[in-house]
């Protein structure tokens, strides 16, 4: 015992010796715990920039597909192209006045966009009766764009009609528009709706539900549109009793339709209405392949977003490396013919379009004026189509011959009136000719989207392997390999950290 123990009768004390090896285990574990950090750190931002990335090439996509959906109006041709068109419009109504006193029918155009379809289709029916008096209207003078298709001249303005009793509407028509709710549809919708006061009967056709919803015309009232929007408008709009699996819907002065071709059956149901069932049955024998009668149910499939729609969702948001499509109008073409190839691409995203005529404009049957691109002018092409029951005009078969390109005249063959008599398609060789050029899955869907029956279809055949498949999986690689790049980018530099000469430790 100690001098020190001795003294105080307790142990002395004795030094605190630390632990170096403990010291060493606690750094290595927070050395760990850092490492394991920056792990996580590292691979939670790789798998956010993988996803960014892929999520980015597919927005890119959509934009580019949505573009070629709203092109640019050409401009500086304006006038003198609506005076003709106008000069048109008042020959063929002084035709139908031997008749007796036409109906006149307005087709409102949007200054932000037209459904293509929804304008044109019921157009056609229209003005292929002398009962009928139809004029295309807009808020002004120049060409209008029509959602993937070429830019229209609106026969007239708003203000001309209000300016001029006589072409006071009987039936206003309005189509869907690109940007229905805009401010800039303002004068439109209130255009509708003071023609509606004034006792004009209203169709809506597809999603023109949306602009007559946006007035309260259709408050109280059973109404039909789309059928991917409907489930949207029952919340949105919900003083609107909102019907689905119906072709079209009447409810008093007003008649709404479902998807896009659903305007042609439901015109023709206004024709009847308005100028007998036989006048309809004779319209509606001019394009046999709809299979038309009076007596046609309006009840339809409930139809809804499937997985097996993938293919035309894969179309939208990897449009790269699609083929440019031109669709050769003659003057003359039937605006149901012509509208149908440009609705059917458009919807599916399998192709661009491009109006092409042998000059800047061209003149449907009933008079109506759409801007085109002439053989100068027109673009690389991957193949061009003829819809109408006519030939290619001469100089853009010159184009097709000097660029070695298949011309595919769309058409069908009129039942019981000879082998060479033949009928534009419409909708039925439109859809036709997608599915030799795509795949069935492809034209099957894009048939529900634009509400076309499919059972007079052939959908067989089209390539086995999609263009969509592969550029899908060339993003998935993309995506992969951002994944890989930030481990192969460390691995690289601890190698070259492991083969860096050891520096010698200083002397003491």
């Amino acid at each position: 015992m100690t001098n020190a123990e001795t003294l105080s009768g307790h142990p002395a004390p004795r030094p605190v010796q630390h632990d170096s090896n403990s010291h060493a285990n606690s750094t290595r574990s927070l050395s760990r715990r850092y490492r394991r950090i920056l792990r996580v750190v590292r691979v939670g931002g790789t798998i956010l920039l993988t996803l960014v990335t892929f999520a980015g090439m597919l927005v890119a996509g959509a934009l580019v597909t949505n573009h070629g959906l709203h092109q640019t109006v050409p401009t500086g041709q304006g006038h003198g192209i609506r005076n003709s068109s106008a000069h048109a419009e008042t020959a063929s109504a002084g035709a139908a006045v031997s008749h007796g006193r036409p109906l006149v029918v307005a087709f409102v155009a949007g200054t932000t966009g037209t459904v293509i379809s929804d304008l044109l289709a019921p157009y056609d029916i229209f003005a292929s009766s002398p009962a009928f008096r139809p004029y295309v209207v807009a808020a002004h003078a120049g060409p209008v764009p029509l959602e993937g298709g070429p830019a229209l001249v609106p026969t007239h303005t708003f203000a001309d009609v209000d300016a001029d009793p006589a072409l006071r509407p009987d039936l206003v028509v309005v189509p869907a528009l690109s940007k229905p709710t805009d401010t800039a549809e303002a004068p439109l919708r209130t255009w509708v709706t003071g023609q509606h006061d004034r006792g004009a009967k209203i169709l809506g056709v597809c999603a023109g539900s949306v602009v007559l919803a946006e007035t309260g015309m259709l408050d109280g009232l059973q109404a039909t549109s789309h059928w991917s929007r409907i489930s949207a408008l029952q919340h949105t709009r919900p003083a609107v009793q909102w019907l689905t699996g119906r072709r079209w819907v009447d409810d008093g002065s007003v008649t709404t339709t479902a998807a896009v071709s659903s305007g042609v059956p439901a015109a023709l149901h206004l024709v009847a209405e308005l100028a007998g069932p036989a006048e309809a049955q004779r319209i509606a024998d001019l394009h046999p392949e709809l299979g038309w009668n009076p007596n046609l149910t309006t009840v339809i499939t409930k139809d809804h977003f499937a997985a097996s729609d993938w293919p035309v969702g894969l179309n939208f948001v990897e449009p790269w490396f699609r083929p440019t499509v031109g669709i050769a109008l003659n003057d003359g073409v039937g605006e149901l013919d012509a509208t149908a190839a440009f609705e059917v691409y458009a919807q599916s995203a399998a192709a661009r379009t491009v109006a092409l005529a042998a000059g800047d404009t061209v003149r449907t049957r009933h008079g109506l004026v759409l801007l085109t691109t002439s053989p100068r002018k027109a673009p690389s092409l991957s193949r061009i189509t003829v819809p109408g029951a006519d030939d290619i005009d001469p100089r853009l078969q010159q184009l097709a011959e000097g660029r070695h390109l298949d011309v595919e005249p769309l058409r069908v063959a009129i039942p019981g009136n000879g082998a060479d008599r033949h009928s534009g398609g419409g909708f039925t060789a439109a859809l036709q000719n997608l599915t030799d050029h795509s795949d069935a899955i492809t034209a099957s869907s894009t048939a529900k989207m634009i509400g076309y029956p499919t059972t007079d279809l052939d959908l067989h055949g089209g390539p086995t392997i999609p263009r969509t498949v592969l550029l899908a999986l060339a993003s998935l690689m993309l995506a992969a390999l951002v994944w890989l790049t930030p481990a192969w980018i460390s691995r690289k530099r601890r190698v070259a950290v492991d083969r860096l000469p050891a520096t010698s430790a200083a002397p003491a």
